[in-house]
């Protein structure tokens, strides 16, 4: 059986939906609350909001939490568009009642749902690889290993992305006269 299909038990179910009604609910609980209140021991309840987390270690986790986000977002009727014209509304009033501040942060978030404003954000990774050193050849193979490492949990779309990709690198190898050195 796939891992992906491996059925969830009970305390992986209730730690999922903790999660997800803490990432889009009212209450604000760490993934190590989330696991506790799933009913996992105190004392390791921070590794297993890791596992559970980690689509490498549980993908079947990580797929049924995916579902349940956009269950919600069903269920809540949430899109861009209602969005926007919630921002729009809100905006207008706060304009009416003289809140300049407010009804140009309505109109900022505004613009960040249509997709006219970037946040950057740089984050520097201290323990993994420095990816702006890289060159090209390392930065190909480098993508090439997060592929394979995600590829249990890709849909049959990306699988085949994955494979196709794997044949065109090994075609370049054989090109440029490399061999398969590659320590997967």
């Amino acid at each position: 059986m796939n891992i992906v299909d491996k059925p969830l038990t009970d305390l992986q179910k209730k730690f999922a939906r903790y999660y997800v009604e803490a990432k889009y609910g009212n209450q604000s609980l760490s993934n190590t609350e989330c696991a506790i209140k799933a009913g996992y021991s105190a004392d390791s309840a921070y590794q297993r909001a890791y596992e559970l987390l980690n689509p490498r270690i549980s993908p079947h986790v990580v797929n049924y939490i995916g579902k349940l986000q956009e269950d919600f977002r069903l269920k809540n009727n949430i899109d861009p568009d209602k969005h926007m014209a919630r921002l729009h509304y809100l905006g207008q009033l706060a304009e009416q009642n003289k809140m300049v501040g407010v009804a140009l942060r309505a109109e900022e978030l505004r613009g960040k749902v249509a997709g006219y404003y970037i946040d950057r954000q740089i984050i520097k990774n201290k323990n993994g690889p420095d990816y702006d050193s890289m060159s090209s050849e390392e930065l190909e193979e480098a993508m090439n290993k997060m592929l394979l490492d995600y590829e249990h949990i890709l849909t049959p779309k990306g699988k085949d992305l994955v494979e196709r990709k794997q044949k065109h690198n090994e075609e370049q190898r054989k090109k440029n006269g490399k061999t398969n050195g590659s320590n997967e």
